[in-house]
């Protein structure tokens, strides 16, 4: 009787054991996901801080006082929808953390997304110079899978916001360019690093779209838009990655309004890895 009664303690201590071993396992991916978006908000803050310290410096200094100002405006944008997503994440680690797990949770799937990972993204709506500030939020959609190792991470149609980091018609500048660029920052609940968007345009019709990548950003628009003739990719130091292909306006109009259409995606490119928790 003894034994029998042994066993069947030993057998309770081990169903409690386990099931504490996934709620442990569940809050601590629940709290890594908080920390990871805490870190964001710190380096999104940082970001912020040099932007404003107006460090940067640049041969034409009307030019460079515009998109310093732009850039403010987009980090303090950035800046809140992190610490919203923070806070998020807190509250799904503090919730984990005191409710039991449930018997026989499957355990849950981390993928880890590489930098250079390819977001296409339709646009909600056409996004113009005329309408947009450098701030305002804008929103499309996922336009294909993202798979990595055969897990699909985020499906297509998933919900995508991102921010205005620039907005000048053409010839609104001081060298007579303008530009609109916009950045993702988000995808289905996620806070990512991307690069930039940026289509530079002059007031005789030249339109020339660009990718600009990572925390460069500021310096590389300073070095791309202080350039009249749009040539000085060498100050770019490498924050460049290349063209955007067919998403630049088509060249030959004169109309000032800089336009990204919403009939084809866009896409970015992750300047970070990101961690993400498959949901089952």
């Amino acid at each position: 009787m003894r034994t029998i009664l042994s066993s069947l303690s030993l057998a309770a201590i081990l169903v409690v054991s386990l099931g504490c071993n996934r709620k442990s396992e569940a809050a601590i991916q629940a709290e890594e996901a908080a920390k990871a978006a805490e870190t964001k908000v710190a380096q999104l803050e940082q970001q912020l801080a040099e932007a404003k310290s107006g460090k940067v410096a640049g041969a034409d200094s009307d030019t460079v006082q515009h998109i310093t100002k732009s850039q403010v405006k987009a980090l303090e944008r950035q800046v809140a929808d992190a610490k919203k997503r923070a806070e998020a994440k807190k509250q799904e680690a503090i919730t984990l953390a005191a409710a039991p797990a449930p018997k026989d949770a499957p355990k849950a799937v981390v993928v880890d997304v590489p930098t250079g990972t390819k977001l296409e993204i339709a646009l909600a709506r056409d996004l113009a110079t005329d309408k947009e500030q450098p701030g305002d939020a804008w929103e499309g959609t996922l336009a294909a899978d993202v798979v990595v190792d055969g897990k699909l991470v985020w499906s297509a149609g998933s919900l995508a916001r991102g921010v205005v980091t620039q907005s000048a018609p053409a010839g609104r500048l001081s060298n007579g360019q303008g530009a609109l660029g916009i950045r993702l920052t988000e995808i289905a609940g996620v806070g990512i690093d991307t690069d930039t968007h940026v289509v530079v345009a002059s007031a005789r019709g030249e339109r020339n779209a660009k990718f600009i990548g990572g925390g460069a950003a500021l310096g590389a628009l300073v070095g791309l838009l202080s350039d009249k003739k749009n040539q000085g990719d060498h100050a770019l130091g490498g924050a460049a990655i290349g063209a955007a292909a067919g998403t630049a306006v088509a060249a030959g109009s004169a109309d000032t309004v800089i336009r990204i259409p919403a009939s084809k995606p866009v896409a970015f490119s992750l300047t970070a890895p990101e961690r993400v928790t498959l949901k089952k």
